[in-house]
């Protein structure tokens, strides 16, 4: 053959491979329309996880159907989860996840995956690899945990979860009292630059010999911001994921719309939505931020802007 591609009558008949084609020509593939992600508060999923006589158990903060994705998700790429675990209790989960990020909002235990164990107690924020069964302990206080996976963003691709000892995400702990001090640290180099989006310390852990995201996609941060202050409007197109954990007096404006903060009720605040926060309060604001930048970072299409 002189290399011409073959006339439909030289393929096999019933040729299986080309009968999975499809074409599709949209006059504009950008303007493909899908279902915005909202702003949101979860704070019926927090309350139900807070009752007094809530079962050990977790509670999917899922809004995948509104969405209009086929699996659960908080985000496109994050599911988030209330884990309720009665003093003296364990909670399991097994994750199609590559990491698995955890707030301990009250309580203390223990957390367990495969060979690797380590202790929490309220306040602290520990990772785990994902893939495999994680078991988690309560002492003898109720406890209840916030959870944030990437199981949407390996679900979109089709992938299973890795074996623990194959993820990108180590087990890591970070105690409130090292995270009090390293803001306290950091604090006053940053109130002094007048381009700085809040008072943030992003948590990390060492990879490859180097200190970096603890996890390719999400990116995790303690956020604060002092009594009486607004942070500057700004827009950036990775979606957040924000937890409340000292709010008395603060809320927020997106997209002109003023959402009250609620402690320990996760928040979503769109991809590419004009936000900004204000505390009115006499307190310290402090928020735990999740977000999916990790993906927006590498192709250089954060989007960061003050407006």
């Amino acid at each position: 053959m002189d290399g011409a591609t073959p006339k439909n009558h030289d393929r096999p008949e019933g040729d299986a491979f080309v009968a999975r084609a499809r074409y599709y020509s949209p006059a504009n593939i950008f303007k493909v329309e899908r279902p915005e992600i909202p702003r949101h508060v979860f704070a019926a999923e927090l309350a139900e996880s807070m009752a007094d006589d809530a079962p050990t158990g977790w509670t999917a903060l899922d809004i995948g159907a509104r969405i209009g994705l086929d699996e659960a998700a908080t985000t496109p790429l994050m599911l988030a989860r209330y884990g309720r675990i009665n003093a003296g209790e364990q909670l399991n989960g097994a994750f199609r996840a590559s990491g698995e990020f955890y707030y301990v909002i009250q309580g203390y235990g223990q957390a367990e995956k495969g060979a690797e164990s380590l202790t929490w107690q309220t306040g602290d924020v520990f990772s785990l690899p994902g893939g495999e069964e994680t078991r988690l302990t309560a002492g003898d206080k109720d406890a209840v945990l916030l959870l944030i996976t990437n199981e949407p963003e390996l679900a979109f691709h089709g992938l299973a979860a890795p074996a623990p000892e194959d993820a990108p995400t180590r087990a890591v702990r970070y105690p409130l009292a090292d995270i009090r001090a390293e803001m306290k640290r950091v604090r006053e180099s940053q109130k002094a630059d007048p381009d700085a989006s809040g008072m943030a310390l992003h948590l990390t852990s060492e990879r490859n010999g180097n200190a970096d995201a603890a996890h390719p996609t999400i990116k995790l941060a303690m956020n604060a911001l002092g009594p009486h202050s607004v942070q500057r409007p700004h827009r950036h197109n990775s979606v957040a994921l924000t937890l409340p954990l000292q709010c008395e007096g603060v809320y927020s404006i997106i997209e002109g719309h003023r959402i009250d903060w609620q402690k320990h009720a996760l928040m979503i605040t769109p991809p590419a939505a004009r936000h900004e926060h204000h505390n009115e309060g006499d307190t310290m604001m402090l928020s735990l931020v999740v977000q999916d930048g990790g993906l927006y970072f590498r192709c250089r299409t954060i989007g960061f802007s003050f407006d």
